[in-house]
């Protein structure tokens, strides 16, 4: 089973375990309002396609909603499936009702959203961010509720330092995945965004393999940069022999061996 699919099935038995308990019965539509909170950006995503299915084979989950006040509930999760019961002229729906503070509710959303693979990495990030930020969720925290690294929550979390235009930007050069997001934000901290983006476009850029080396190549012409140039006899103390099936690299020096052995340890990354 792929790590994805393991994932998954972990997301829907937390989501089965919280939905457990509540009453189930039919409310009309007019008493229920959508959060205003809500992972997905694009709510209307798919409502006449879920609308056909209504009608066809009625609703097979109830929508769960949470009491707002005396006669008004407001939603969870469900939110597409009550767009497509008022689309089709339905009065009432049938809901699962929930005694759950906001916190706890928009958890769940997130959880219900995330289990069945709706969300854009563009979404979940700033799901992600209202959980810790409004919700005051930690790292640590985030990470054992979605099966991750603490480390990798951080690196997603750290999306959101991104200016929202530069992740518009991202957005719009075709960028539809976190790690590559992750990627962007590492190059934006080095002042390379920009052509960042423009390998991307290029197509350069395609993987988070092609973007880790592109980091890498940069962070490493940046060092250069700022080091010492070396002298010119440096320069001309390394003989080069190309044989067969090896390269022959010898010095004339011993300081020229240690300044070439230290710059191909920190190329290849084996410090």
């Amino acid at each position: 089973m792929s790590s994805k699919s393991k994932k998954l099935g972990s997301l829907a038995d937390i989501f089965e375990s919280e939905v457990l308990e509540g009453t189930v019965r039919k409310i009309r539509l007019s008493k229920i309002t959508p959060s205003e909170i809500q992972p997905r950006s694009e709510r209307l995503k798919g409502v006449e396609e879920l609308a056909e299915s209504l009608r066809v084979d009625g609703l097979l989950q109830p929508i769960l909603v949470t009491k707002d006040s005396d006669d008004s509930y407001k939603i969870i999760a469900g939110e597409r499936r009550y767009h497509a019961a008022n689309r089709l002229g339905w009065t009432e729906i049938e809901c699962k009702i929930f005694n759950k503070n906001e916190k706890e509710t928009y958890k769940l959303a997130v959880i219900e959203n995330l289990q069945r693979e709706d969300l854009s990495p563009y979404e979940e990030i700033d799901a992600m961010t209202i959980l810790k930020e409004k919700f005051s969720y930690t790292d640590l925290e985030l990470a054992t509720l979605f099966g991750k690294s603490r480390s990798y929550m951080t690196e997603i979390l750290s999306v959101s330092s991104l200016h929202k235009k530069d992740l518009e930007a991202c957005r719009e050069a075709g960028i539809d995945n976190k790690n590559l997001l992750v990627q962007a934000v590492q190059a934006s901290k080095r002042g390379d965004f920009h052509n960042f983006l423009e390998n991307v476009k290029a197509g350069t850029v395609r993987t988070v393999k092609d973007a880790k080396t592109f980091n890498k190549i940069r962070q490493e012409d940046s060092r250069s940069k700022s080091s010492p140039s070396p002298t010119s006899k440096e320069e001309t103390d390394i003989r080069i022999q190309k044989l067969e099936k090896s390269i022959v690299l010898q010095f004339e020096s011993p300081e020229t061996l240690e300044i070439t052995y230290k710059r191909l340890l920190s190329i290849f990354n084996l410090k």
